[in-house]
């Protein structure tokens, strides 16, 4: 699977003028682009429905803030602290997060392409209805979080710790756990959701007692 990554040319803008940046886009409806956000702290702030395009978010702390309905075109979140945010409605193309904290971060029916997450503690986060095309998250935990009624296709998990997440009503068919931690998801009583699923024997046994299979 190939994944495109954030296209970020060289020049960008140093700044750590965020609520400048964000008014400023929002009197002259037009896009932030070419910055390099580093250092600023913000919680509970409205930055909703606003574009991001060829930007970096570095050592930042944006906790309990509202980035609704927003889009992330070539972004790159690295050493940041999303925790609690809200990114429902949004859309994100060609982006990564790296070493990132976002526990219980919302993105509630967001469509995510082409999007890499690497090393990040997204305990407790919210990706329910969310359409995932091109997507990798690698040694990275997700342990109660919400990934509910998904669509996923082209996903690739490495290393990812899934400790009571809910996958209800979404297939997982395709996708290979063989490698991540999965123990005590949540399903539906049919448990369509793990048709095609693939697991090592260890997860299979785990799966089965969940299901009132009784393993000797």
């Amino acid at each position: 699977m190939k994944i495109i990554k954030p296209r970020i040319g060289e020049g960008l803008e140093n700044t750590d003028d965020l609520l400048n940046l964000i008014s400023q886009s929002k009197i002259d409806e037009a896009d932030i682009t070419y910055k390099h956000i580093k250092g600023v702290s913000f919680s509970g702030v409205d930055f909703s429905d606003v574009c991001f395009k060829q930007v970096i978010f570095e050592n930042c702390r944006l906790i309990q803030c509202s980035f609704d309905k927003s889009t992330f075109m070539d972004t790159i979140f690295k050493c940041c602290d999303l925790s609690n945010s809200n990114f429902s409605n949004g859309y994100f193309n060609r982006c990564e997060f790296i070493d990132i904290k976002a526990v219980g971060a919302n993105f509630i029916e967001s469509s995510l392409f082409n999007v890499s997450i690497i090393d990040s503690n997204l305990r407790y986060s919210n990706f329910d209805f969310v359409n995932f095309d091109r997507i990798t998250i690698s040694q990275s935990d997700l342990t109660e979080a919400m990934i509910t009624q998904c669509k996923l296709k082209s996903v690739s998990f490495d290393k990812v710790q899934f400790i009571a997440t809910s996958f209800f009503k979404t297939s997982l068919k395709g996708i290979d756990f063989t490698s991540s931690q999965l123990e005590g998801i949540v399903i539906s009583s049919e448990a369509a959701e793990l048709r095609g699923a693939v697991v090592n024997m260890y997860q299979a046994a785990d799966l089965a007692r969940m299901l009132g299979v009784v393993v000797k």
